[in-house]
């Protein structure tokens, strides 16, 4: 019995070099050969989808020598111009926040002397007759307060030797708190200790509002006189009632906020 051989396939690859003679090249017989056909149609898809990848994407902008896009480089500059302002902001607020804890931490920690808070008698810190024009010029009446600063009456007056810096009035809930005359903000926001504070610079002088309920005015931004720049309150962990704590600081030393204000029966 004769033995039939089964005929083998032959494959032949021919490379043709762009102005050159084709060049036959012979390749495994049967499935390899295709297996290597098939390899080099997928590596040529693989190649071209990176390509895609690359320059589709933001991947490019990563290699060095890559050339970013015009509206890329736009992107780029305003990120930049952004990152400086942001850089700004965090310094005056920065500036700012030093100025208040510096101011808040005095408060805590002041410890005057008895010629400092009034040794003598009627003696007070503040130069007597010295009032700035946009507070009061009048007398001083003790009673109910309906100054410009919120309608009330006080509960507890300056008290130094005791760290009570200000007069606390007592008032309704949510009773609008308007600035004693004009300035800038330097501080708003809350504290755990007084609750919901504000601060505000007059130059020579500086007035605190605390114990608010809520705060409408931001830090760096103007104010005037009379405007409602907070709600009354009982904020904070030395409130034990719903009350404004005001306090008038004159270069750095706290004064005795009821020499600056109307008050009347």
């Amino acid at each position: 019995m004769g033995v039939h051989r089964k005929k083998k396939t032959v494959y032949t690859l021919s490379l043709i070099p762009v102005g050159g003679r084709s060049k036959p090249v012979t390749l495994l017989k049967g499935v390899p050969a295709t297996f290597v056909i098939v390899f080099l149609l997928v590596l040529g898809l693989l190649v071209s989808l990176a390509g895609l990848v690359f320059f589709a994407t933001p991947l490019h902008t990563v290699v060095p020598g890559s050339a970013l896009p015009a509206h890329q480089k736009e992107l780029v500059a305003l990120q930049a111009k952004r990152v400086d302002s942001l850089i700004v902001e965090i310094e005056n607020m920065q500036a700012f926040t030093q100025k208040v804890e510096g101011i808040m931490f005095q408060e805590k920690a002041m410890v005057q002397d008895e010629a400092s808070f009034g040794g003598g008698a009627g003696r007070r810190v503040y130069d007597a007759g010295i009032i700035p024009p946009p507070f009061s010029d009048g007398a001083v009446t003790p009673g109910k307060f309906t100054g410009r600063l919120v309608t009330g009456s006080i509960s507890q007056r300056f008290k130094p030797k005791k760290s009570h810096y200000g007069v606390d009035i007592a008032t309704a809930r949510n009773e609008p708190v308007g600035a004693v005359t004009d300035g800038t903000v330097i501080f708003s926001d809350w504290t755990g200790t007084f609750g919901y504070t504000i601060i505000v610079d007059h130059g020579e002088y500086m007035t605190f509002y605390k114990h608010c309920s809520q705060l409408f005015k931001k830090g760096g931004e103007q104010v005037k006189l009379g405007e409602v720049i907070a709600l009354a309150g009982d904020t904070g962990q030395e409130s034990s009632g719903v009350h404004l704590h005001f306090e008038v600081w004159r270069n750095g030393i706290p004064v005795d906020p009821e020499a600056y204000l109307n008050f009347s029966m």
